[in-house]
């Protein structure tokens, strides 16, 4: 290996490629679909499922933290997809506005 200037750095052409979030949740997505979902819609909806986009690990948890967390502990270089079963996605995002008179 060829020492670089600036530090001890590996080649370009040897460092792992970081995946784009894109391309996590597509695998992620692609993963559930063919390996979790029928079981789980079944059976954990409402539940969280972390997947290891690298080898089709999951992690599954009653919160999306949680999951994460112990996915993390099994994998602490992995790339996650979260999932919310039976969800369309894992966290809603929204506002409310009151006219109380």
């Amino acid at each position: 290996m060829m020492a670089m200037e600036g530090g001890d750095q590996m080649p370009e052409e040897f460092a792992p490629a970081t995946p784009s979030c894109q391309d996590i949740a597509q695998r992620g997505e692609a993963i559930y679909g063919e390996k979790y979902r029928a079981n789980l819609e079944r059976s954990s909806i409402g539940k969280f499922i972390a997947i290891n986009v690298a080898n089709a690990d999951a992690t599954l948890a009653d919160t999306g933290e949680e999951a994460l967390r112990l996915a993390l502990e099994k994998d602490p270089s992995g790339f996650f997809h979260l999932i919310r079963v039976g969800h369309p996605a894992a966290f809603e995002a929204g506002w409310y506005m009151s006219c109380a008179r």
